[in-house]
């Protein structure tokens, strides 16, 4: 900054001075500042420079995770009774009709896809799942970004079950982890970038029912072993803002998570994962905060539950969807906050026709009546159960939006 100063100040000061009036600081700095009345440049120095501060750059994503999303036998006949003339042989979109808002208004939208959807084969459900590949249009429209395929049912057609799977998620333009093409070298990771934010997916699962090499059509199924884990969960930690683990672990039918549930958890934190989602027990399981070896935290989900499915009992019944922030400010890492769980209901009346996924807070006792739980499998169902299982199993501090 240049202050130039005129005689004509100078002779100013000197009038006010001789009528007796005291200089105010401002014009005694003015005065003693000048010795001639030649026009005179002054500089100011770098102390008195004021530097503005500097301004965060904060970028944010929201993520939505799904559990099990099962295709039974009823499921699909549901939707063949569905379909648009002149359309697609099934229509499974008014499954999903109810959460549709809630999924598409996520940046990333999470699920698990736990049946093939191969054209060379015919649809089929329980014990060797294949969807036919309409489904794949009605999940992607759904709002979903992210499928994962590393469960005990991605190969129960085999390596070419597996193989078409892979490719008819892919054209519809999914983003899919747990089964990858198969390489010479590297770690399988699937890296992931939107808002200015990288985020790692690695995808694993105890095992498959079958035991079909997908290395015959190119393909990479990824198990839950330690060995790969920690080399994979390290690489992808020094390479992206935010890590994701996808885990098909756990025992079928408990409400909580086993002892390697919770070990394999612990050293997942500790090599690096912000988050684990879990599934494969087909029912819920807690959600709880790890703390890692390097003082950071780790959300781990136990298991989301099942999403999709036509199962027996009412502890099956309910799922949910996990939603968080994901913050990246400057160049620190990101990290998670905002954790919340909306409880779901899947609906299925005794004669399999209209299923339909519910929000748990919008399900009714009329509709618990009608569930197929209780008319079809004889067995016992109430919205109280419902509502008591998820308070029981899922901390309240997730649960405060589902609770107002």
């Amino acid at each position: 900054m240049r202050i130039r100063i005129w005689g004509t100040a100078l002779l100013m000061v000197c009038f006010l001075a001789s009528c007796a009036i005291r200089p105010s600081d401002d014009t005694k700095n003015t005065a003693a500042a000048q010795t001639t009345e030649e026009p005179q440049e002054m500089e100011t120095t770098a102390a008195e420079e004021t530097t503005a501060p500097r301004e965060d750059v904060v970028r944010t994503l929201s993520f939505l995770g799904c559990g099990d999303n099962i295709i039974y036998y009823g499921t699909y006949r549901d939707a063949a009774s569905q379909a648009i003339p002149g359309g697609r042989t099934y229509n499974f979109a008014p499954i999903y009709e109810n959460v549709r808002d809630i999924i598409s208004a996520a940046d990333i939208a999470f699920i698990n896809q736990e049946t093939s959807v191969s054209q060379s084969y015919p649809p089929n459900s329980y014990p060797d799942f294949n969807s036919p590949v309409d489904l794949t249009y009605d999940v992607m429209d759904a709002g979903f970004d992210i499928i994962n395929l590393a469960n005990n049912h991605m190969l129960d057609k085999g390596a070419l079950g597996l193989k078409e799977s892979y490719e008819n998620w892919k054209a519809r333009g999914a983003t899919v982890i747990g089964c990858y093409e198969e390489q010479e070298s590297g770690k399988y990771i699937t890296y992931y970038e939107k808002n200015g934010i990288r985020i790692a997916f690695l995808s694993y699962t105890y095992g498959t029912n079958l035991n079909s090499d997908p290395a015959e059509y190119g393909l990479y199924a990824s198990y839950l072993k330690y060995a790969d884990l920690e080399g994979e969960i390290t690489e992808a930690r020094e390479n992206a803002d935010f890590v994701i683990v996808s885990v098909h672990w756990g025992q079928e039918g408990s409400l909580t998570p086993n002892a390697e549930q919770q070990s394999y958890a612990q050293k997942m934190a500790d090599w690096g994962a912000d988050v684990i989602l879990g599934h494969h027990p087909h029912v819920l399981q807690p959600i709880e905060e790890i703390q890692r070896q390097d003082g950071g935290t780790t959300l781990c989900v136990y298991s989301l539950g099942n999403f999709v499915h036509e199962q027996a009992q009412y502890i099956n019944v309910v799922g949910g969807m996990i939603t968080f922030d994901i913050t990246k400010t400057n160049d620190e890492r990101a990290t998670w906050s905002n954790v919340q769980f909306t409880p779901t209901v899947c609906h299925y009346p005794g004669n399999f026709y209209g299923n339909k996924v519910y929000l748990l807070k919008d399900y009714t006792e009329t509709l618990a009546n009608q569930h197929a739980v209780r008319t079809y499998y004889n067995n016992s169902i109430s919205l109280s159960a419902l509502q008591e299982l998820v308070t029981n199993t899922i901390d309240s501090k997730y649960l405060t939006a589902y609770l107002q």
